[in-house]
């Protein structure tokens, strides 16, 4: 009498699942994404893409009618070249 083939199909599942979850952390072990350089962008660049998203975010807002919150709404209203 052995195992009904839906039992055989769910123990598969599950040890392929723990194979692949022990493959990943041994990979993660072994290669790990600090060692990746980390890429910098130059200080233009990152104003503006903080103005972008500043802007999307408001778009946003204004799309779900849901009142903004006033930090988002006073960073928006800041030039930021003035500040640096």
């Amino acid at each position: 009498m052995g195992l009904s083939s839906g039992a055989v199909i769910i123990i598969v599942i599950v040890a392929c699942l723990a194979a692949v979850s022990l493959a990943a952390a041994l990979f993660r072990q072994y290669q790990p994404s600090d060692a990746l350089p980390s890429q910098r962008f130059s200080r233009e660049q990152e104003v503006y893409m903080r103005s972008i998203r500043l802007k999307n975010m408001g778009f946003n807002y204004r799309e779900s009618r849901t009142p903004m919150p006033r930090d988002v709404e006073s960073a928006m209203s800041v030039d930021d070249s003035s500040r640096y």
